[in-house]
């Protein structure tokens, strides 16, 4: 009888573990605490409740039929890098859209006749789509930063499924097709947000420089560790949002240009 008693006591700490876990809301990519989900989340967002119900239904057929394709020898790609062979660099921003900076930063773009790649979060692009509108409309490629900007390794799987398809979905309906690119929130990522992102269709990206630009250390600094390191195929990883950034980067874009570099979107450096 003791044994029971101390199996089912066990069971429920494990479920109340379980449940605690499924309610974190990750932090940013500056690594601040983690907060409870909003209990609104789950109830009052049309694309959170429609993606949960599609998740529901079919997370597991989803990473079942990506295992097959591996087994077929069928895979996403993970990109970490551009042609190490060619001097191009990619300029991603995080986290946007947001209504009083990202129209200066593609005003700022558009003068300078620089592409770029924007991982947006869904919550953000379905208050603003005409700013995602736009960033199609300049030339850019968006990509998929999931729905509320949570670290996906802190959160069950289904969860991490539901946040990339509705983020997913958001962007569909204001461009009109799905995207394809996806960026975890800090980069965190592990075996089960890598198979969920890949059944979905996504091709994960990530960085090889970044400056830290969240912390808004000075734009000399970000200058700094930008010029430092960055090398052909970079990825830099930036922030939408940063005023330090963007006093940046028309110093950095002209020593880059200087040094023979082009500026590509992520998209242009898949097709090589």
């Amino acid at each position: 009888m003791r044994k029971v008693v101390i199996g089912l006591l066990l069971a429920a700490l494990a479920f109340i573990a379980a449940a605690s876990s499924v309610r974190l809301l990750a932090a940013g990519d500056n690594g601040t605490p983690l907060t409870p989900f909003p209990a609104e989340i789950t109830d009052g967002d049309q694309f959170w409740r429609h993606a949960k119900m599609e998740v529901d239904r079919s997370v597991l057929e989803l990473i079942a039929q990506h295992k097959n394709e591996l087994i077929h020898g069928i895979r996403y790609h993970k990109l970490m890098h551009g042609d190490l062979h060619k001097k191009q660099i990619a300029l991603t921003f995080d986290d946007g859209p947001h209504p009083k900076f990202t129209p200066k930063l593609l005003a700022f773009l558009k003068q300078q006749k620089v592409k770029a790649t924007f991982f947006v979060v869904g919550e953000m692009a379905e208050k603003y789509p005409w700013l995602i509108r736009e960033e199609i409309a300049d030339g850019h490629s968006v990509g998929n930063h999931t729905y509320h900007h949570v670290n996906l390794t802190k959160i069950p799987p289904e969860y991490v499924a539901t946040e990339l398809k509705a983020c997913g979905e958001v962007l569909a309906k204001i461009t009109g097709k799905p995207p394809h690119l996806f960026r975890p929130p800090g980069g965190d990522y592990d075996r089960d947000v890598a198979e969920i992102s890949e059944a979905l269709g996504y091709t994960i990206v990530l960085w090889t420089d970044d400056p830290g630009d969240y912390a808004k250390p000075g734009d000399k600094v970000i200058s700094q560790r930008l010029l430092k390191r960055v090398s052909n195929g970079g990825i830099i990883l930036i922030h939408d949002g940063i005023q330090q950034t963007l006093d940046d980067l028309p110093q950095f874009i002209a020593t880059m240009r200087k040094r023979g570099f082009e500026f590509v979107t992520i998209d242009e450096m898949l097709k090589h």
